[in-house]
């Protein structure tokens, strides 16, 4: 008989007050499973990175692969927060110094259409009794958004279809790390002879997993809340039991150094920020005004004469004095990208009035998800649209014509809310190249000259 256990977190988003309980936790498993002469992998499924820390942000996620070395990872994939919020060269160098493998199979370089230097499709353990366990990658494939970045993402079934017969004629077990989410691992395994799917990106948690098809799931929520582990019986290369259990990270006990430790990433991150000057500002900016600031910096950058954002992606006053990349941080946190839509104007109508009718519901709404990092929708705001007293709506100054067409400058947040199906269904140009607080430092840069460095 031969143990196999695998080891596992997701969407840990830089959750960092969790991690020196949960690297205690793996050290600790993986010393007495070894002792027992069983085999062991850890393995991370993706979203580890979240650039509302500030020492993430700082080092565009290089110390979070550095953890991941440190707690002697063995194998992990990326979720939309390595790909979809890093540059291509920063995604590229990202893995630089990792000590371990990035599976990635659905995703190619755009210009090549070649597997990324720094990815495999998949990678084979053997372990002492020769036995082969295949680990393949997905991430969810964004196919609206990678490209604009340098990346093809591929559609999951057709990679596995290619794939899975190599494999598994090599393998004695195949594991899949999922950043796909729970409905397509499902979906997964109903289609594909694979032992376990260890998922992620939404943030599910399987406390004890899930059979579907024969096909083990399992997951770890979000956040570093839960660790994961697998447990593989195995008889002349034939798994003959698998079990799943998750154990919460409130439950492990804490070292006195541990929020020293936390504390102090959080200072470094902070010290390292506010190296990067963006502007010395003559008075305090408040939320509300950052929000028409930021109207004007997406108007310029997207050449429209007309934008709309929500006030609840503004979160702290900027004070009067300089203005730093980590105050830009503190204020918008969020992995969101500048979008322009294209709307029939019946259809900027219907947003205007669809707004309206909702303002009172989504002011104090809680909010999570969709890249937002703050706490609350908010108040929606308009420059370059006007609503008069008798209800006509203007654009620009002048009356929206029905059948004419109209830009909007705006963000992708509201791409992926439910709330606005006109914003949904329009065409939309997403600059992934830049996130809303870089753009605003920019436009900070520009407003307020004497001392910049950040952004420019």
């Amino acid at each position: 008989m031969e143990m196999i256990h695998l080891l596992h977190t997701n969407d840990v988003h830089s959750h960092f007050e969790n991690w020196p309980r949960i690297t205690r936790f793996l050290s600790q498993k993986r010393a007495a499973y070894q002792k027992s002469g069983d085999e062991v992998l850890t393995l991370d499924i993706g979203d580890f990175i979240d650039r509302l820390h500030p020492l993430t942000d700082a080092t565009l996620g290089k110390f979070n692969v550095d953890l991941l070395n440190q707690a002697h990872y063995d194998a992990v994939t990326i979720g939309n927060n390595e790909g979809l919020v890093l540059s291509h060269d920063d995604l590229s160098h990202l893995y630089d110094d990792a000590k371990f493998p990035v599976l990635l199979a659905n995703l190619k370089e755009l210009s090549t259409m070649q597997h990324p230097d720094w990815t495999r499709p998949y990678h084979i353990f053997t372990t002492q009794q020769q036995t082969k366990i295949a680990i393949i990658g997905l991430t969810a494939p964004y196919d609206l958004t990678y490209p604009s970045l340098g990346w093809q993402p591929l559609a999951v079934e057709p990679v596995l279809d290619q794939l899975l017969p190599s494999i598994q004629a090599q393998a004695d077990v195949t594991i899949l790390l999922s950043h796909l989410g729970l409905p397509t691992d499902k979906k997964i395994a109903q289609k594909y002879p694979i032992d376990v799917i260890l998922g992620a990106h939404t943030h599910h948690l399987l406390e004890t997993g899930e059979y579907v098809n024969g096909t083990l799931l399992a997951a770890a929520g979000r956040y570093g809340e839960n660790i994961g582990e697998v447990h593989l019986t195995l008889e002349n290369g034939v798994v003959k039991a698998q079990s799943a259990r998750t154990t919460p990270t409130y439950s492990l006990s804490e070292n006195d150094t541990d929020h020293q430790v936390i504390r102090h990433w959080l200072l470094e991150g902070e010290r390292r920020l506010k190296r990067y000057h963006v502007a010395q500002l003559h008075r305090d900016i408040t939320p509300d005004e950052q929000a028409y600031d930021a109207m004007q910096a997406l108007e310029h950058y997207l050449d429209v004469p007309a934008a709309m954002v929500s006030t609840g992606l503004f979160m702290d006053t900027f004070p009067a004095g300089e203005l730093d990349a980590y105050g830009l941080l503190e204020s918008m946190p969020h992995a969101i990208n500048p979008m322009k839509i294209t709307l029939s104007g019946q259809q900027l109508l219907n947003l205007v009035h669809g707004i309206q009718e909702q303002t009172a519901y989504l002011s104090n709404l809680p909010v999570k998800g969709s890249g937002f990092r703050g706490k609350i929708f908010g108040y929606m705001r308009f420059n370059g649209i006007d609503v008069h007293r008798d209800g006509k709506v203007y654009y620009a100054g002048e009356r929206i014509d029905l059948a004419a067409h109209y830009q909007l400058a705006t963000v992708d947040h509201y791409k992926w809310l439910p709330f606005f199906p006109v914003i949904q269904q329009a065409p939309a140009n997403i600059h992934l190249e830049i996130l809303l607080r870089e753009l605003m430092a920019k436009y900070y840069r520009h407003r307020y000259p004497e001392k910049t460095t950040y952004g420019s």
